[in-house]
């Protein structure tokens, strides 16, 4: 059996049970799933099937209607995984993950995710291969680097050092997938739409923290989401 490098088995502890209970029975999270959801359904009304890059528990993915989508995931921690595939989620062990037919999937969501991999370029160009020719890649709830807050305080209210390899902007990251031939389709920035937004506050909370006062907040251009399509 082949032995799990250094960093495989540091992700597979940090991704443990302490780390998905935030998870669980979290409403502002169940409700921006539900935005995000019926984005991705409009784009792709009949179906077809999706790949969860880092499905988590698979909460995200159990949204979809399964008489209309085949769902697919993958993930290193082992208790996302049993917890994704008792919601009829179908997730390979984490070193074949990956191994499907080039073209197999309509679409391919990274949901805050793409920070957390050790070789991001490497997989969203195997994703690409992966991904059929009208097919939607689609990345959400993703830190942005090129907002004001990174810019300023080097980091964003939800990042962990020891979790993130790579911060992404915005301009970063619609260049990476124009380079592996997707289209861009659109790029949002939905810091009011999202239900962690009070702008009152979140305006205070930054002026605060310009003064040193340490504050956690939503903000504007914090997270983004990016739509691709592979002609």
């Amino acid at each position: 059996m082949k032995q799990k490098s250094k960093i495989r088995r540091k992700l597979e502890e940090l991704y443990g049970d302490e780390y998905f209970k935030v998870y669980i029975r979290d409403h502002k999270r169940e409700v921006w799933y539900r935005m995000e959801y019926n984005r991705i359904v409009k784009l792709k009304p009949d179906g077809g099937k999706i790949f969860d890059v880092g499905c988590g528990l698979g909460l995200f993915l159990d949204l979809f209607d399964s008489a209309k989508w085949e769902k697919y995931g993958v993930d290193i921690s082992d208790v996302a995984v049993a917890q994704a595939r008792t919601r009829g989620i179908r997730v390979k062990d984490y070193e074949s993950g990956y191994d499907y037919p080039d073209e197999s999937f309509d679409v391919i969501v990274f949901r805050g995710t793409i920070q957390h991999l050790d070789t991001p370029f490497a997989v969203i160009k195997k994703c690409t291969a992966l991904l059929k020719s009208g097919g939607i890649m689609v990345f959400l709830s993703t830190p942005n680097s090129n907002s004001i807050c990174y810019k300023l305080f080097g980091t964003l209210p939800f990042l962990k050092p020891e979790h993130n390899f790579l911060i992404p902007s915005d301009t970063m990251l619609r260049n990476s997938l124009k380079n592996f031939g997707l289209n861009i389709v659109e790029t949002r920035f939905p810091y009011l739409e999202t239900p962690y937004a009070r702008p009152l506050r979140d305006h205070l909370y930054f002026l605060l923290r310009c003064f040193g006062i340490p504050a956690t907040f939503a903000f504007w251009r914090n997270i983004m989401e990016i739509y691709g399509i592979k002609p």
